[in-house]
């Protein structure tokens, strides 16, 4: 069989290697020969059981196996290489030249000797805490940067930002996460100047590489950031290849006023609460007055309105501006992730698995790719699979409550108490540990309320109860969760009081999916009054479809 180039990688099936630049990739052998059978029917649509059959003959097996490979292959040979078309299956999507020669060698991620790097949050020096979402912001992007140069390894995000506002030593932190590398900084915004100072240190050493500083105008931010990282590779001696440093200058807006209120819409929605969600969306709704094209926005939008559907006066579920963001990125799995959520709150469950699996194969490491896919897989009964998508979730988020809450949830389900009581210590304890920093962190409250309830403890959950309505007494999700904790703590007619009166407030359509599959309501399933709301939840869900 001929050997296959696409970019700077060559595929060569009879000798069963994937390289790049001369360097052997590790892929595992299910991988490798799908790949191979995917680049040879690259001018067609391959179905999911087309590649199963070819893969697995005579085996039956599990269509996430087929997930999995899938992912690998994005991961080794980057998200755009496969491409999934709903309903129908995958594409090798890269120009592909048969029997040519390898390119010129280039360092590689597999590569052991390739530098591992960790950012650092850059600290926010501003005079105005408030400026916290620049730094962070500012963080994120380079660590994005960053990643998308293949000769480099760069810690998660995510990994990274448990790092934030701690004091980090950076040998200790090198030797035990095996890095190379590490980037710290500093970030000062006045008005409209911005002052980032940034360095390099060698992981062995603790002695800068690189130091540099900045200062420029908000409007040069955008080149700054360029700047920033080019700097970095340059210091570590690694070549940018052409597409590599194209990728690097690509941005979703070129106008830093979008892109600085996308930013403070970002920093509210990393804050998971009704609050927060209303001022992201408020943020991410200016940041598309000033670029109706700003994909990210649009899909922070649809997020921020996901979180808010069905608990406010909001009529928008964020379909239409995830279909927007889709319509100019159809990659962008924040969008991806937030429509099959808000397909599965409709009960339109196979479209919403068909799009979380293309996030899942996109970027199975976003914590909104794995929540949205968890809650899913629990509203249909997939509670194991549900667990494995919510735990990676909490890894990958420090400040999350939900998936760890609703991992509890479960445990319930499948009767397994002594989890479920771990899973409600460890809720529990992150709860206490964000109020620790914000004491009205109202979501912190109510999730430490249902963990409370699960240990028994009824005294601090009616405390916790009093101080999250003295948060915010208009939430309905607060009241929603009191009456499951009362249900779970055997107060039967306070909790259909409650109950009761939270239902009137809320969407009807995605209450009425969700009611049936949340276990903290098992203890009033029997209840005639409580079945009796359910059909009236149901009736009003239907006039609503009508």
């Amino acid at each position: 069989m001929s050997s296959f180039r696409f970019g700077e990688f060559i595929l060569a099936p009879d000798e069963r290697k994937l390289t790049r630049g001369g360097l052997e990739l590790p892929l595992g052998a299910r991988a490798f020969d799908m790949l191979c059978f995917l680049v040879a029917n690259r001018h067609r649509v391959l179905t999911k059981a087309e590649i199963l059959d070819a893969i697995w003959p005579e085996i039956a097996v599990e269509e996430s196996n087929l997930t999995v490979q899938v992912s690998a292959l994005r991961k080794a040979l980057g998200p755009k290489s496969l491409s999934t078309i709903p309903g129908r299956g995958y594409q090798f999507v890269l120009h592909v030249d048969e029997g040519t020669s390898a390119p010129a060698p280039h360092a590689d991620k597999g590569d052991p000797t390739a530098p591992k790097i960790l950012v650092l949050p850059f600290s926010n020096t501003s005079n105005d805490a408030d400026q916290e979402y620049f730094s962070d912001g500012v963080t994120e992007d380079i660590i994005t940067d960053l990643s998308k140069v293949a000769a480099l390894s760069v810690v998660a995000r995510n990994t990274a930002f448990t790092f934030k506002g701690r004091a980090v030593d950076v040998a200790q932190t090198a030797r035990d996460m095996n890095l190379t590398h590490v980037v710290e900084g500093s970030v000062r915004k006045s008005g409209n100047r911005i002052r980032i100072n940034a360095q390099l240190v060698d992981g062995a050493t603790g002695h800068p590489v690189w130091a540099e500083r900045f200062d420029r105008d908000l409007t040069d931010i955008f080149d700054l950031q360029d700047q920033i990282t080019e700097a970095i590779v340059a210091a570590l001696k690694v070549r940018l290849v052409p597409s590599e440093r194209m990728a690097i200058k690509s941005r979703p807006t070129d106008n830093a006023a979008a892109y600085e209120l996308y930013l403070q819409a970002r920093y509210h929605h990393l804050r998971f609460d009704r609050q927060n969600y209303a001022i992201a969306g408020r943020l991410a709704q200016k940041a598309l007055e000033i670029d109706s094209d700003y994909d990210l926005a649009w899909a922070l939008l649809a997020i921020s309105q996901t979180g808010l559907f069905g608990l406010s006066a909001s009529t928008e579920h964020g379909l239409q501006a995830a279909e927007r963001a889709l319509s100019l990125n159809p990659d962008l799995t924040e969008a991806l992730a937030a429509k099959a959520f808000v397909l599965a709150g409709l009960g339109r469950f196979d479209e919403a698995f068909e799009l979380h699996a293309r996030s899942f194969d996109l970027d199975p490491e976003s914590y909104d790719v794995r929540f949205h896919y968890g809650r899913t897989c629990f509203q249909t009964g997939r509670y194991a699979d549900a667990i494995v998508h919510w735990e990676r979730a909490a890894e990958l988020s420090e400040a999350d409550l939900a998936a760890t809450s609703h991992i509890a949830m479960c445990y319930r389900a499948t009767g397994q108490h002594e989890k479920v009581l771990d899973t409600a210590r460890r809720t529990l304890a992150r709860a206490e540990r964000l109020l620790s920093e914000n004491t009205s962190d109202s979501y912190a409250l109510i999730t430490g309320v249902s963990a409370l309830a699960k240990l028994g403890e009824a005294e601090r959950a009616k405390q916790w109860s009093v101080r999250a309505k003295a948060v915010d007494p208009d939430d309905p999700s607060i009241d929603y969760n009191i009456a499951c904790a009362m249900a779970l703590l055997g107060q039967t007619e306070a909790a259909l009081d409650t109950l009761e009166a939270c239902l009137l407030r809320v969407d009807a359509v995605t209450f009425s999916v969700w009611i049936k599959q949340d276990t903290d309501l098992d203890p009033l399933r029997g209840e005639p009054r409580f079945q009796r709301l359910v059909r009236e939840l149901d009736a009003r869900a239907a006039a609503a479809k009508t």
